[in-house]
């Protein structure tokens, strides 16, 4: 099911606040968040909270307006900034002038002084005033001008001097909030900025006309940069540092003093900034090592009227810009990276499964490396899931990677990721791994061998280091997963023809847990078959003869087939009564699996004879064999009563024995079992494996 795109709901008091906040939104978040807004201060229909995922107010009074405002919808105060096009008005105010402040809320015209003293007007005068409250109107002449934030209409017509700041916009903080509580990424943050920064070097561009305001301007701009995050530098259109903020100099350990009025060349060759100067071209996100730092920089050229002017650079330290990767990337990982099973998803009641569980449960509880092998079908995701949700990285991502179906070409851009431009096609901006995904929760690598030579050493590394480097970066990213690997291969027989490390082998193989096959655990296949017929919510019943066919079945797809042939019966059965007639003709072929512990073996008469002597003694089976191949030579196939019969002072079996042993011998591919009546006959192999008997017998 597609996820709903998150919803907003915008409380002010006017429209026009309405409309700025939700081009604000939308200018950063696209089509990827709706917006509700509501300006008439009336109360809202209850249904409309449903679709709201979040709640953002001009100011908390607004609230108060809505009593049937639920309790576990996250209501976020909007903190608004300034067009800062519009603080030259102010800049040409001499000190102490008189601005009688105009809203409509004390808490509106409050937070607007108090961040036009943190921007540097603090030799102004601001009186506040809010119509219809306590707040007393001074007369007229007791002030110099009159300022509001696009509510002109709340001055007193008496007052003839206004400024018009223009309603003042979401500020970056308030957008990384909503990023956060919405799990959006706010991909035109850095843009954001740049103009913000622009807009500063814009006024000034125009202050600086004025010799007699180029102190205040210079004041002025200190105080804003000083406020900003970020380090920031800005040149003029020679390469001269011009301005150099408090966050830069903490960044750089250098002193405004030691870098004003000197090329940046010279002195921090390291930005490089000439490719700006000649070129008159963007540069952004750009990592770049200083010292024992890597900065994350963006290089903007500005302009005035189509001259150059300079270049203003913004640069952080890239281990902050990491921590706030980390909790927006931890929670869009939690999206859909997290695991659908536990450990009450795996149903059986077979004496091996309860002890894979009870295993499975103790290896949750540490946080080594684990090694799931089993073949294909047999639930090795579903028990690295259980795992994961059972440890103490549950609250963390789950990250499957199958390495058969990566290339090898794409298998380490997928694991490391890549920056942007490191080759043909490389998404701008570049590309987090799946390693870097998984931070502080699982990766599970399945199908590990499959994973190519090429790759197997960088796997290495990343567990012995704990750290990834992107295909075509440099620098080096820390993470912190625990790994769990699965297989279907017998590795160890990979390592010995050379087509998997040894060292890598014994780096995943520190808690091994191994599933065996569900022909090897009979009892849970009917288990199996009535929780599937639940999940569908049907119900079936299936002939002695059928059940009987489906306990001999080798299932070489294991609990994958299991179920598909669930779907089959469901839809192929007639009045919910499965007959042997509705089973696929494969239940019928002779069928020769691969015995547990012999995968990718050559069938040769040893490995046969040693698994028969796993499974019980040679001499029953010898005995069998020995039936079945006079049998056969009078052109005969024989039953297990008529086998038994025939087995005169031979080993004491019963029929159940017998049937076992049977199938033991049919998985070996040394008899072919008939359907019904049709009995039983030694195969070709089988003849060979009995010759192999007899000879060691005598022997």
């Amino acid at each position: 099911m597609i996820k709903q795109n998150p919803c907003i709901l915008l409380m002010t008091r006017l429209e026009t606040i309405s409309l700025v906040f939700a081009n604000t939104l939308t200018s950063f978040f696209g089509n990827r968040l709706n917006i509700i807004r509501n300006h008439m201060q009336e109360q809202l229909h209850p249904s409309v909270y449903d679709a709201v995922d979040l709640i953002l107010v001009s100011d908390t009074s607004l609230l108060h307006d809505q009593p049937a405002l639920p309790s576990d919808i996250p209501v976020l105060l909007a903190r608004r900034t300034i067009d800062i096009n519009k603080l030259d008005q102010l800049m040409d105010l001499p000190p102490g002038t008189r601005c009688l402040f105009v809203s409509n809320s004390i808490e509106m015209v409050d937070g607007a002084i108090e961040l036009l003293f943190h921007l540097g007007f603090s030799h102004l005068t601001f009186i506040p005033y809010v119509p219809d409250t306590e707040t007393p109107l001074p007369e007229k002449n007791q002030i110099d001008v009159a300022v509001c934030h696009g509510l002109r209409e709340l001055i007193p017509a008496h007052f003839e001097n206004v400024i018009e700041l223009g309603h003042r916009p979401l500020d970056l903080t308030t957008i990384f909030d909503i990023s956060r509580l919405l799990d959006l990424s706010p991909d035109k943050a850095n843009l954001y900025t740049a103009d913000f920064i622009s807009d500063f070097v814009h006024i000034g561009r125009k202050l600086t006309n004025s010799v007699h305001n180029e102190r205040k301007l210079n004041e002025k701009l200190s105080s804003i940069l000083n406020a900003v995050h970020e380090g920031i530098i800005g040149t003029d259109a020679t390469g001269n540092i011009t301005v150099l903020n408090k966050e830069a100099e903490k960044i750089l350990h250098m002193t405004e003093a030691t870098c004003i009025g000197r090329n940046i060349a010279e002195v921090i060759p390291e930005f490089h900034i000439l490719e700006v100067v000649e070129s008159h071209t963007e540069v952004t996100k750009q990592v770049l090592e200083f010292r024992d730092l890597y900065l994350l920089v963006t290089k903007i050229p500005t302009f005035l009227d189509d001259q150059f002017l300079g270049a203003v650079i913004t640069f952080q330290d890239v281990t902050k810009v990491q921590q706030i990767e980390q909790e927006i990337r931890t929670k869009s990982a939690n999206l859909g990276l997290m695991t659908k099973y536990s450990f009450d998803n795996i149903i059986g009641k077979s004496t091996s499964i309860q002890a894979n569980k009870r295993v499975a449960t103790k290896l949750a509880e540490s946080d080594f490396t684990i090694l799931i092998t089993g073949e294909n079908g047999t639930g090795k995701e579903v028990f690295a899931q259980a795992i994961h949700h059972h440890s103490t990285r549950r609250d963390g991502p789950f990250v499957p990677v199958n390495f058969a179906g990566l290339t090898e070409s794409l298998v380490e851009s997928e694991l490391f990721g890549y920056e942007e431009g490191s080759f043909t096609g490389a998404r701008k901006g570049g590309k987090m791994g799946l390693f870097e995904l998984a931070h502080n929760g699982t990766i599970f690598l399945d199908e590990i061998g499959d994973a190519p030579l090429s790759i197997q050493a960088a796997l290495l590394r990343v567990l012995q280091e704990k750290q990834v480097m992107r295909v075509g970066g440099y620098r080096v990213i820390p993470v912190n997963v625990r790994v769990i690997a699965a297989t279907n291969c017998n590795l160890m027989e990979m390592v010995k023809k050379g087509t998997f490390r040894e060292d890598l082998y014994y780096r995943l193989n520190v808690l091994p847990l191994h599933i065996q096959p569900l022909r090897d655990r009979p009892d849970d296949i009917l288990v199996l078959i009535d929780y599937f017929l639940q999940k569908k919510k049907q119900r079936l019943s299936f002939s002695r003869e059928v059940t009987e066919q489906l306990l001999r079945y080798d299932w070489p797809g294991n609990i994958r087939e299991l179920e598909n042939f669930i779907h089959y019966a469901v839809v192929i059965a007639e009045g919910n009564q499965v007959e042997l007639a509705h089973l696929p003709e494969r239940f019928f072929a002779a069928h020769v699996s691969t015995p547990p512990l012999l995968s990718h073996r050559d069938d040769t008469l040893e490995d046969t004879i040693r698994y028969l002597s796993r499974q019980g003694s040679l001499v029953d089976y010898t005995a069998i064999l020995q039936v079945l191949s006079d049998c056969y030579k009078r052109q005969e196939r024989t039953g297990r009563s008529a086998l038994l019969a025939r087995m005169n002072g031979g080993p004491s079996m019963t029929e159940a024995q017998i049937r076992h042993k049977l199938t033991m011998l049919d998985r070996a591919g040394c008899v072919s079992i008939g359907v019904k009546k049709q009995g039983t006959q030694i195969t070709a192999f089988g003849q060979q494996v009995l010759e192999a008997l007899l000879i060691a017998t005598k022997g």
